[in-house]
């Protein structure tokens, strides 16, 4: 059965309205540099999205299945951009937090974790605290700065600028070889500097833009053939593969169908 369509809230630039308790629904948000989801498992398949991912369990732990490397029992768990995986959480809700570089550098977020399962890291050192930031409403400056504390010498502003560059045209092909002679750099030094910095590559970023903008479009009201063209997808079929691979789902099951509330702030 189909639950009730996707409903866009409205909230200060650094709050979602309350996320807790058992009777308020679900709430994925997209935001400036930030990109996630407070609510129950959706039964989502194996998929590798285009940036890394922060998993937390904030009621119970949860299992991370992990292509090659079997499953974990973990509270919290980042999976880098590209890796297939899933979360299975039967009990309780679950945080994900998709890493924009645009707000958390990938590395920092890495960095965070204690342990190490394959290519996946463990048990984030501030779990309690994100648990913590989601139990009264969420903060989701806060949460920002949890997911990634800086780590010194890391940091790279040309890539910062140019992934905030990417999201804010998402239609526009951004070339290799053109951005790495604007910013002075050789085209391979720049694709293993773009990598370092983000956590993924130069086409899957641009790829991941494009996918929130047409999930910014269905809460417009647009179809799926029209979302596909804003963002500069070849066609909706290429949009609705790509969402699945990237999320597990469909577009329709997520974005039109769900009971999830999408919060935005353009």
């Amino acid at each position: 059965m189909a639950a009730s369509p996707v409903s866009v809230a409205a909230a200060p630039a650094g709050a979602l309205p309350q996320t807790c308790g058992a009777a308020v629904p679900p709430v994925a948000w997209i935001r400036p540099g930030q990109v996630g989801y407070i609510g129950p498992d959706l039964g989502v398949g194996l998929h590798a999205a285009s940036v890394a991912v922060l998993s937390v369990g904030l009621d119970a732990p949860f299992t991370l299945e992990v292509a090659g490397h079997g499953a974990t029992t973990v509270r919290s768990a980042y999976a880098p951009a590209r890796t297939p995986h899933r979360v299975v959480a039967p009990e309780g809700r679950i945080l994900l937090l998709f890493i924009d570089p645009v707000g958390v550098p990938a590395v920092h977020a890495a960095a965070a974790m204690q342990r190490q399962a394959g290519p996946c890291g463990l048990d984030h050192r501030l779990e309690d605290e994100l648990i913590a930031a989601c139990q009264h409403g969420t903060d989701l400056d806060r949460l920002r700065s949890l997911a990634g504390p800086p780590v010194p010498g890391t940091a790279d502003r040309r890539i910062s600028r140019l992934a905030g560059d990417i999201r804010a045209d998402p239609g526009r092909s951004f070339r290799a070889d053109e951005t790495a002679s604007r910013l002075g750099l050789s085209t391979s030094h720049f694709l293993r500097l773009f990598a370092q910095h983000t956590g993924t590559t130069f086409r899957r970023y641009q790829q991941w833009a494009r996918l929130l903008h047409a999930a910014r479009g269905t809460t417009a009201g647009h179809d799926l053939t029209r979302c596909a063209a804003d963002a500069g997808f070849a066609s909706p079929s290429h949009l609705s593969d790509t969402f699945h691979r990237t999320f597990g789902t469909s577009p329709t099951a997520a974005l039109l169908t769900s009971s999830v509330q999408l919060d935005l702030d353009f």
